[in-house]
């Protein structure tokens, strides 16, 4: 549609886009609630780190108390790490189930934080420093942190500057960085914390993968470094902007593929019901045992943690009809998202939304 009829200078209020994402805020309230079911869960972890031995359920497992060299990433990382051990050591079945899926499914956001930094109109913002973002997540679930994230793009992105050329990705070194990046930063470590037959190595593969937002910056600085000479080859804008889409499709795809794969292997493998391995029992009510309230909070972190990240490409979706530029039936829609999220995983849609509204600003680029 020609840019000329576009509704483009209606300069929506910042307050009537905050009322509109106020639903994403909600999730941060719903987070700060399922807060107070760590009660319990304290406690264990105490215990374990001053016998340094994961002793639950049969298991007798040595744990480590100090990784990094850094007293205080040690203290900060130490309880986390022996937390991420019972999700992983299929002591509790149920949350080795839900956790695989969930955080393979992240990693596809981890990604997207990372293409929308690399956005001209993010530089000198918070949305330009995903690793900040994704590091507080890994002390503060990112159930909270992450729909605080989202909220506040959604705030500060009014629909003038999602339509405006700084808003276009444009840095194709950069992002043909990100693929290799997600790879070696986080799937590397997180495949092997779940899957290596020694539970001991898991751990250590563990602690290897809580800083994952700090190799990423590393990787993506060096990846982006070595792929920048390909890009001068590939100099006119149509040939640019050919391979930039390309090479986002390739991303997304890939990813893609991984969050599919785990996900029907864990339906193949595991002997639960999806309910039961990703829908939360308890909210007004607080679960007795640690091991049950560890479980529920991340059923919550997983199910806030997308629901904010759908709403707030719902938005954004909203904002391109409010231009003009695509025209959505939200109930189809929602129907849809529903589905492929059902059948492919709730991170595989939401790469593929992400993709589908990256296409549809960058064919506004040659209007």
């Amino acid at each position: 549609m020609p840019s000329s009829k576009r509704r483009t200078d209606g300069q929506e209020s910042r307050l009537h886009r905050a009322l509109l994402a106020l639903p994403i805020l909600a999730l941060c309230g719903i987070m700060a609630r399922v807060f107070g079911m760590a009660e319990p869960i304290a406690p264990t972890l105490e215990n374990i780190l001053e016998t340094s031995l994961f002793d639950w359920n049969g298991m007798n497992v040595p744990v480590l108390r100090e990784f990094y060299g850094i007293g205080l990433l040690n203290e900060i990382f130490g309880p986390i790490t022996v937390a991420f051990a019972q999700l992983q050591f299929f002591g509790d079945q149920r949350a080795y189930w839900q956790s695989l899926v969930f955080l393979t499914d992240y990693a596809g956001m981890y990604a997207i934080l990372f293409l929308e930094s690399l956005r001209p109109s993010n530089r000198k913002t918070l949305f330009q420093f995903p690793s900040l973002v994704l590091f507080l997540a890994q002390m503060i679930p990112i159930g909270f942190i992450g729909p605080l994230y989202f909220y506040l793009f959604h705030v500060f992105t009014p629909i003038e500057k999602l339509l405006s050329p700084s808003f276009h990705l444009t840095n194709w070194s950069s992002c043909a960085a990100i693929l290799p990046t997600v790879l070696l930063a986080y799937h590397v470590p997180h495949l092997p914390s779940f899957f290596h037959t020694s539970l001991e190595a898991r751990h250590w593969w563990n602690w290897v993968w809580q800083l994952y937002p700090v190799w990423g910056s590393l990787a993506i600085f060096l990846f982006s470094k070595v792929i920048l000479p390909l890009g001068a080859r590939v100099s006119p804008l149509a040939t640019t902007q050919k391979h930039q889409t390309n090479t986002l499709r390739i991303t997304v795809g890939i990813l893609a593929v991984m969050n599919v794969s785990i996900y029907w292997y864990t339906l193949y493998n595991s002997t639960f019901s999806m309910s039961e391995m990703f829908v939360p029992k308890y909210f007004f009510d607080k679960p007795a045992e640690a091991d049950v309230a560890l479980r529920t909070i991340i059923q919550y972190d997983y199910l806030c943690t997308f629901l904010a990240g759908y709403w707030w490409l719902g938005l954004h979706f909203r904002d391109l009809q409010v231009a003009g530029i695509c025209k959505v039936r939200f109930v189809r829609t929602i129907c849809i998202a529903a589905i492929i999220s059902g059948i492919f995983s709730p991170g595989t849609f939401l790469l593929l939304a992400w993709l589908a509204r990256e296409e549809l600003m960058a064919s506004t680029k040659d209007e």
